[in-house]
């Protein structure tokens, strides 16, 4: 899978744009996406699909010096877990 996760200022907190592009023969079926390990969401693909794209505004705030973590875990509809996180400071 491609994962690709952009994180900017929003009007309040940040803007996270969360995409997913499967391989091959994968299909996805959930997308669980957190936010300094708080639960944004949890998305059940049904049918599964092969590309995945969600916009989440105005998250979480800004404090000069900290460290920020975004992370999306993707399941295949094999079972498989694949994972990918965005880091940066404020």
């Amino acid at each position: 899978m491609i994962f690709s996760i952009s994180c900017t200022r929003d009007i309040v907190g940040y803007r996270i744009d969360v995409q997913i592009k499967a391989e091959g023969s994968e299909a996805i079926t959930l997308v669980s996406t957190s936010y300094e390990g708080s639960s944004l969401a949890d998305d059940q693909l049904s049918p599964p699909e092969v590309q995945y794209q969600r916009i989440f505004s105005q998250v979480g705030g800004y404090t000069p010096g900290v460290e920020r973590t975004v992370k999306v875990t993707a399941t295949t509809d094999a079972g498989k877990q694949k994972t990918a996180s965005k880091r940066w400071q404020d």
